[in-house]
């Protein structure tokens, strides 16, 4: 059987994988991991120039979900849902940082990574989303609660991959 405690292990390596295909897609890009093993309001921050002379150049936030591509159009709508503070901290920590933010799904069934932009530089939201009250999770394992969740249209988004190993948690 498997515990929510090996899940969440899949899904933190799921992620360090996200991490590889945005840095094979970012050329000259480094990475400053945020996350660790503990909560954090991003994953990561992209970086751009040498290690000597970096300068930011993105926030990153990322979900691994057990739906496929098909699965998000047909059954969700070509919405993704996070929850809604996680994009209000997107926005605050770009017009902190001065840095787009993003949010990277991988789409583990299909095997699919997707890039939106959340917000600009200046923290004005750039994705198209609606916010709803729903039933969920409060995490991972965790008991089912009433919560806000963003509902974000994939207008825009980028597939910046579509041969990950295809896998479910």
């Amino acid at each position: 059987m498997t515990t929510t405690l090996d899940k969440r292990k899949q899904m933190d390596a799921a992620a360090q994988e996200v991490v590889k295909v945005i840095l094979r897609n970012s050329p000259n890009c480094g990475w400053i991991d945020t996350g660790g093993s503990s909560f954090a309001r991003i994953d990561g921050l992209l970086c751009t120039g040498n290690p000597s002379n970096r300068q930011l150049a993105a926030a990153i936030e990322i979900k691994c979900r057990n739906i496929s591509i098909v699965d998000l159009f047909t059954k969700y709508n070509g919405e993704l849902m996070v929850d809604a503070s996680k994009v209000d901290a997107l926005k605050n920590i770009s017009v902190m940082l001065c840095v787009p933010s993003f949010l990277v799904c991988y789409l583990m069934p299909s095997g699919t990574v997707l890039k939106t932009q959340i917000a600009n530089d200046k923290g004005e939201l750039v994705c198209n989303k609606r916010n709803e009250s729903t039933a969920a999770p409060a995490g991972m394992g965790r008991e089912v609660v009433v919560k806000e969740a963003a509902y974000i249209k994939l207008d825009g988004t980028t597939i910046i991959a579509t041969e990950e190993a295809c896998k479910t948690v």
